[in-house]
């Protein structure tokens, strides 16, 4: 599964951020959890490698994680 963190555009504040997850090893099932407020784009990454780590996922040599994108 790979998560991509992008600004909600639905919010004109731009203070809302979205983390979107495709599962593409079933039958392409899409997840998304919203943040908003204080942190929010901070909030969203950190939920964003959580997930990814659970997922089995393995740091990158810059210290990024593989299957988290930021828009």
């Amino acid at each position: 599964m790979e998560y991509e963190i992008v600004p909600d555009r639905a919010d004109p504040t731009e203070s809302t951020w979205r983390v979107e997850a495709i599962d593409f090893q079933s039958e392409g099932e899409c997840y998304v959890a919203v943040f908003s407020g204080p942190n929010a784009h901070e909030r969203a990454a950190e939920y964003a490698e959580w997930k990814s780590r659970q997922a089995g996922k393995t740091e990158c040599g810059d210290g990024g994680l593989l299957g988290v994108s930021v828009a």
